[in-house]
């Protein structure tokens, strides 16, 4: 990687930063009003970005996986070996989940959707084995280990932030007589107890913070690209400025469908934009080109 360039400007990072606190502190205000007032389950805008909004991150796998499988040690038969098996796992398992995904949101027939999950994925394939042509071994295998780590991080991090605070959903709250609004900073896991019992999806207690905004936030990782063809790097304004957007679409189709709060996708979004940044800026430095 010639000519190295941090992943991210520090003005970039704290302009985020500082843009998400204000507006968990607005929602802290305005998250049941707000909710209310977009509260649209039936919109083809929602249900469009509730199929395809989480789709960077399994794309994000194929493409990971694709490097692993082109940047493979080739000196060391073993050590090869294990990086294709390892590509070839996250490839297939982020076309598997390219071409489901949609179907659980979406009441089209499951082969057409299937279909342009196939094409999505090819797509991602035949885009990254291109940029992977002339560029140095060592720089695939440590973008695709940042990839890789970033999703893995911000999965883990926001289910199980999901799974201890049990916020109900915006959706719940207005569908059923029992539910009730809970403010960002409280569990709530009382109200989730008596209501599972009664019947509700656990699901419906995973409001806090907003995984599909996460999921859509690593479109960010658009801006590993010019560390495997640094004639991208004119570009990467472009790149990581169309990540943001997206995440910012998403997060909206969230809070209109009745899935999150506002607080919800700003936590959802900074979760992940904090995975990509601090992984990224750790395994694209130049210090660590023996990684």
């Amino acid at each position: 990687m010639n000519g190295y360039t941090p992943f991210l400007p520090r003005r970039v990072v704290y302009g985020a930063i500082g843009v998400v606190l204000a507006l968990v502190a607005l929602g802290t205000f305005v998250d049941y009003p707000l909710s209310f007032a977009l509260y649209d389950a039936s919109s083809p805008f929602a249900t469009f970005f509730a199929a395809y909004g989480a789709i960077p991150a399994p794309l994000g796998c194929v493409a990971a996986g694709t490097l692993f499988v082109c940047g493979r040690n080739r000196d060391n038969k073993l050590w090869g070996i294990v990086q294709s098996i390892g590509g070839i796992l996250l490839l297939l398992s982020g076309t598997v989940l390219v071409c489901l995904i949609p179907t659980l949101y979406m009441a089209v027939f499951p082969a057409l959707l299937a279909g342009i999950g196939l094409i999505l994925s090819a797509g991602t394939i035949l885009v990254i084995r291109r940029l992977a042509k002339g560029a140095d071994r060592s720089a695939m295998i440590r973008v695709a280990l940042a990839i890789s780590l970033a999703l893995l991080c911000q999965l883990l991090v926001v289910n199980g932030i999901k799974l201890a605070w049990g916020r109900p959903r915006m959706r719940l709250v207005t569908s059923h007589p029992e539910a009730f609004f809970v403010p960002w900073w409280q569990l709530g896991n009382a109200l989730k107890a008596p209501l599972m019992a009664a019947g509700v999806a656990a699901d419906e207690f995973k409001s806090f913070p907003s995984g599909h905004t996460a999921n859509a936030t690593t479109m960010l990782l658009l801006g590993v690209l010019p560390y495997l063809q640094p004639k991208l790097q004119k570009y990467k304004t472009a790149l990581v400025a169309f990540g943001f957007a997206w995440a910012a679409i998403v997060a909206l189709s969230r809070i209109m469908i009745g899935a999150h709060y506002l607080t919800d996708t700003a936590v959802g979004f900074l979760v992940s934009f904090l995975s990509i940044y601090l992984i990224c800026s750790f395994l694209l430095c130049p210090r660590n080109k023996k990684l």
